[in-house]
């Protein structure tokens, strides 16, 4: 049972024990969350349907056209945001038509990576774009068609540059660190297999060198001439307007001059999002689709969290129950919106967001997706056994992202691993909202998944397979997955073997999207990122080779 600010009596654990929410995190959570809004009418109607009107009503469209004297909705009434005016002068009511799936997932092989782990001669300190399409073109040749990246959102321009692609200023912008750069590298950036991310060096450069690249396109545009590459980038005006308020009010904390022009800044931030797009669609001009990945929040002093302070609860925070994965449980350092705060802003933050993280590619990931079904949420201070979970309109929700990706044209895959109720699988099912397989955790074999899915062996929180091979004295598996590993490569008695094994296995399953880790076609024994171990080099490995040595082919994909 949920009480009125949609916080849970309890819930149960992954190994079936009852966790009773306390009176105290019961308070906590309620003044923190406010009080209950009731926001304005909406009304979600799926496309094709015909509705009666209580009243008389003239339909006001999404552009702009206006529909009078409807007294039902009428089964044309096309996919967006409409508003009902009754002719009798009641209230207006906002209307989502909506949808009832996502785009179809299609059938194809390709490979997960982060975008910042590659590198080549020409990289700057970081993977970049350039590397990204050049990795596209490999995966194309050996007869994959997908890519599935890190976040791209943007972090904040302090230093330190924070690491995680989890933990964004904002995901309605795209991080300029991934910028490919004109010109060898300078020495202290260039790449090898064994070194370290240094992204404050990386941006130290880039900034620099962008910086003197903008000025004379900022001058070029003040003089009247075609400023650059500004004329190509229209489609960047989707994404987030620059964060003019945020950089004002933090100026000391980005380490802004107090005489920076910030009529200028948003200018650059513009002139990047730009360069931005443009790289981009050169990645997914190579015939790749390209999948992308929304992060489950952002920072808590980062421009999103300042654009969305009026409907988040900024003294608590998103994270997970304790349980076997992690018997500490786990505090992600993100604020949550607040439901009914959420919808009595129309949903627009939530619009805003999956609309710019569909903007530039074929497909989106949604990390955590049972976020969009219910959030556990900690009070700042307090620890994972604190929190309790909070249920969030599903339905509704699940309709603005169906409506965002058909109108994307891109599919949708939801990160759904660890406990996920039936009933919550069924409506996703029913959304054609793809699961997400990973060896490690599935009980049967790839060649028993589901179609509606997205099945990998690993993923960046996990060990390769080399890490699991490897691992009977580190912290790379535990016994379960040793045993899958051998389940799916029996014979194999090197890491090598075991890889090709797996691959094959992976490759054989009837899932629609079979992605192959980067980390696996190499070799490496490191993951990407150790949760809860802070001496790890967590989102600052490279892959041990560059990407044009990648084992890409069709001897080592099947």
């Amino acid at each position: 049972m949920n009480d009125e600010w949609g916080i849970s009596d309890g819930y149960w654990d992954i190994t079936g024990n009852w966790h009773q929410t306390s009176d105290a995190t019961r308070a906590l959570l309620r003044a923190a969350m406010g009080e209950p809004q009731a926001g304005p009418g909406m009304w979600f109607v799926a496309h094709g349907s015909s509705e009666p009107l209580w009243n008389a009503c003239d339909i006001v469209l999404e552009d702009g056209r206006r529909w009078a004297g409807m007294t039902s909705l009428p089964p044309e009434l096309p996919l967006g945001y409409h508003t009902l005016h009754p002719v009798d002068g009641s209230p207006p009511t906002d209307v989502v038509v909506y949808p009832t799936a996502c785009p179809e997932l299609p059938r194809m092989w390709g490979v997960a990576v982060q975008t910042a782990s590659l590198w080549s001669d020409a990289s700057w300190g970081i993977g970049d774009l350039r590397d990204l399409a050049a990795l596209a073109t490999q995966v194309l040749a050996a007869g994959g068609g997908a890519l599935l990246i890190s976040p791209l959102h943007q972090p904040a321009p302090t230093f330190p540059v924070e690491p995680s692609p989890y933990y964004p200023s904002t995901r309605r912008a795209w991080g300029p660190l991934l910028l490919a750069m004109d010109g060898p590298p300078p020495a202290v950036l260039r790449c090898t297999g064994d070194t370290l991310i240094d992204r404050d060096a990386v941006w130290l450069a880039k900034r620099a060198a962008l910086e003197t690249l903008f000025s004379a396109d900022d001058a070029a545009a003040a003089g009247g001439a075609a400023g650059g590459d500004a004329a190509a980038g229209a489609g960047a005006a989707s994404l987030e307007p620059s964060p003019i308020s945020w950089w004002n009010a933090r100026r000391e904390a980005i380490g802004l001059d107090p005489e920076v022009d910030i009529a200028r800044l948003a200018r650059f931030h513009e002139w990047l999002q730009i360069r931005l797009e443009i790289q981009l669609a050169a990645v997914t001009a190579t015939g790749i689709a390209l999948i992308g990945d929304l992060a489950v929040g952002f920072a808590p002093d980062g421009a999103d969290a300042d654009a969305y302070a009026d409907v988040l609860a900024l003294d608590l925070r998103l994270g997970a129950p304790p349980d076997p994965f992690n018997d500490q449980g786990q505090d992600w350092g993100i604020p949550p919106f607040v439901p009914s705060k959420l919808r009595a802003a129309r949903y627009q933050p939530f619009i805003d967001t999956v609309r710019a993280a569909f903007h530039g590619v074929n497909g989106l990931r949604i990390d955590h997706v049972m976020g969009l079904f219910r959030q556990f949420l900690i009070p700042t201070g307090g620890s994972p056994a604190d929190g309790a979970y909070v249920q969030f309109p599903a339905e509704e929700l699940l309709s603005i992202l169906c409506l965002e990706a058909v109108r994307a044209g891109a599919f949708v895959i939801g990160e759904d691993l660890g406990t996920v109720a039936p009933e919550v699988r069924a409506m996703l099912a029913q959304r054609r909202i793809a699961a997400t397989k990973v060896l490690w955790f599935e009980p049967g074999l790839p060649g028993t998944w589901p179609q509606q899915a997205l099945a990998t062996i690993t993923t960046h929180d996990l060990p390769t397979i080399t890490g699991v091979f490897q691992s009977a004295n580190s912290v790379d598996g535990d016994q379960a997955m040793r045993d899958r590993l051998s389940a799916v490569a029996p014979n194999a008695v090197t890491a090598a073997e075991a890889i090709h094994a797996a691959h094959d296995a992976l490759l054989a399953s009837p899932a629609g999207i079979r992605l192959l880790a980067a980390e696996d076609l190499c070799g490496s024994p490191r993951r990407p990122n150790l949760p809860g171990l802070n001496d790890y080099p967590s989102w600052r490995t490279r892959l041990p080779v560059p990407v044009a040595h990648l084992s890409i082919n069709g001897d080592s994909t099947g």
